[in-house]
């Protein structure tokens, strides 16, 4: 009876795998310009025809000086049928340490210039997610800014997995500029391997804690790294049976609906933050999968500077 049992859970956990693709950040007008005016990673995802949902810092509207072309370069993003408008903040302030007060102010203004375009398209801007995933630094903290976002419309939204992309893309970015294009592809190569590990990772601890996978929702950047190695890590998900579902989707799945048992100001996935028991929290981080030449490297990079 145990052997079917485990076959059985086996096959439902190969089969019913997915997804939510969410993209911080956005939009990268840096990239824009290197790129001649061009987002390549939305024009990437618009072949794929995947829903994404997006998560706007409005003060990237006016680097570089040129916030028309900037908003021009959103608007192109929202345009698109399979992209859902989230707010990220104006200005990307850790909330745990600016507090309440500075922080609700900075979610009023993240969302003016996206609310403008919005305007009439038929699209609802409804999702927000804190920059580095910092809820606040106690429960009260957390409750005042729950009931702001409540009060909002917004929905509050977590992630269940993610890889430093924002680590590995500076290393990449580097080789890059160094001309040394084997370094580069073999960090694109590394964090395509370990993206999938984490994938591997969360599905089993969804299935060990829920009875089968979850529909997750994975966190990553508009940069150059997901430029170049987005398209890759979906093909590879999609060999591994993973169906792309809209944010919506996703949160649909009654996990979302969880008590969140963390109380404190660090960024990492919401399953982790859904055990209630601490030491099973914590023996289930120190297993999770790393990349220690890649944090090596990174650290060594930050030095030099």
């Amino acid at each position: 009876m145990f052997a079917a049992q485990t076959f059985a859970a086996r096959l439902c956990f190969a089969q019913q795998r997915s997804v939510s693709i969410t993209i911080d950040d956005v939009p990268n007008v840096r990239l824009f310009t290197a790129d001649g005016n061009s987002s390549k990673l939305l024009s990437r995802l618009d072949s794929m025809k995947l829903p994404v949902a997006i998560f706007i810092n409005e003060q990237h509207l006016s680097a570089s000086g040129d916030f028309e072309k900037n908003k021009n370069l959103l608007k192109t993003w929202l345009a698109k049928d399979f992209v859902t408008a989230g707010n990220h903040s104006f200005s990307h302030p850790n909330y745990g340490e600016i507090g309440f007060e500075a922080f609700s102010e900075d979610v009023v203004k993240g969302e003016k210039v996206t609310q403008e375009i919005l305007a009439g398209s038929g699209k609802k801007l409804e999702y927000f997610r804190f920059p580095f995933n910092a809820t606040g630094r106690d429960s009260l903290e957390q409750s005042k800014m729950r009931s702001f976002l409540m009060e909002k419309h917004y929905i509050s939204t977590p992630f269940t997995v993610e890889n430093e992309d924002w680590l590995y893309t500076q290393l990449y970015e580097k080789a890059l500029s160094e001309g040394n294009k084997k370094l580069a592809a073999s960090i694109g190569n590394q964090f395509i391997q370990m993206t999938l590990k984490r994938f591997d990772f969360f599905d089993s601890l969804s299935v060990a804690h829920y009875g089968k996978p979850i529909k997750q929702i994975y966190l990553c950047h508009d940069n150059r790294l997901n430029t170049d190695y987005l398209p890759l890590l979906v093909k590879k998900l999609k060999e591994k049976k993973y169906n792309f579902i809209s944010l919506a989707d996703a949160m649909s799945d009654p996990v979302y609906q969880s008590q969140d048992y963390y109380h404190g100001n660090a960024g990492f996935s919401w399953i982790y933050r859904w055990m209630g028991d601490l030491e099973k929290r914590r023996a289930a981080m120190r297993i999770e999968p790393e990349n220690q030449d890649i944090q090596k490297a990174y650290e060594e990079m930050q030095r030099k500077k």
